[in-house]
């Protein structure tokens, strides 16, 4: 009675069920092990490769810096006086776009308009608030979001990567709307409704597209919708400003991928606890 269980079916006849086992599971072992010394060296490859690219970029920032230095001065800022200066001349009769943008074809240069008209929502507001305020709530916004999304080790040196993007610092210096496109995003991987705002900038419009399976993104996208709706003939203009615009294209806002893709990157390396209170939050 005692032999049955001993009996190994589809071994070697009358060979141990525990020898076989043990030979099994170290077998197993070996396995697991192999496959975890992959996936660790894998790991350890890409979060060289983002440390290497941090530091190239770095380095690419402070060439940039002693290169410009005379002219830093005059780029603080220069994007946020630019909207500043449009919607107060939008508010006091004037035109939002520029004549030349509407008359024909025409090279983009710094001062032309190329936001829709619904950013008046945006632009109008801060030429009664203080400055700072510009730049402080987009920080805070990203701010929250790296506090709930909580990002993991490897999270974090591919959010250094897109921090040190060469042109992050430049569009965060010259307080370029892109800020606000970069905080609808932060919010956006939190609550998913915020992503539309994005299309603020339309250039960048994939992103806004974060959370599109979820009943608050169509609620906030149909309330977009609604309080454009009274810039009426300002779209007119819009679309004839941007099929006049020569030199701009899909590939227009390429380089600000990177700062887009910054809370992405901390939703897609956020830790295990901060993975379950989102997918509430999202749901």
């Amino acid at each position: 009675m005692e032999l049955i269980p001993r009996i190994l079916v589809g071994g070697n006849p009358g060979e141990p069920v525990d020898s076989a086992w043990n030979e099994a599971t170290s077998r197993a072992s070996d396995w697991a092990f192999r496959a975890d010394a992959a996936g660790m060296t894998r790991s350890a490859a890409l979060q060289w490769v983002a440390v290497g690219l941090t530091l190239a970029f770095v380095l690419l920032d402070l060439l940039d810096v002693v290169a410009n230095y005379a002219t830093l001065n005059r780029e603080v800022g220069v994007d946020y006086r630019l909207y500043m200066d449009t919607a107060t001349r939008w508010l006091h009769g004037g035109p939002y776009f520029q004549p030349d943008q509407l008359a024909g074809p025409y090279q983009i240069s710094a001062g032309d308009i190329l936001y829709p008209p619904v950013s008046l929502l945006l632009f109008v507001p801060f030429t009664f608030l203080p400055a700072i305020l510009w730049w402080l709530i987009p920080a805070a916004a990203v701010g929250w979001c790296l506090y709930r999304l909580r990002p993991t080790r490897t999270g974090w040196q591919w959010l250094a990567v897109c921090a040190a993007w060469p042109t992050a610092p430049l569009k965060i210096l010259t307080g370029n709307p892109v800020v606000w496109a970069v905080a609808a995003m932060a919010l956006g991987v939190l609550y998913a409704w915020p992503s539309v705002l994005v299309l603020i900038k339309p250039s960048l419009f994939p992103f806004a597209l974060f959370g599109a399976r979820t009943r608050r993104w169509w609620v906030g996208l149909a309330a977009l919708l609604a309080i454009s709706l009274p810039f009426g003939s300002l779209w007119i203009d819009w679309v004839r400003s941007i099929l006049n615009a020569q030199g701009g294209g899909i590939a227009y806002s390429s380089l600000e991928i990177p700062m887009l893709a910054f809370p992405v990157v901390a939703w897609l390396g956020r830790s295990h606890t901060a993975r379950a209170a989102t997918e509430i939050a999202a749901a």
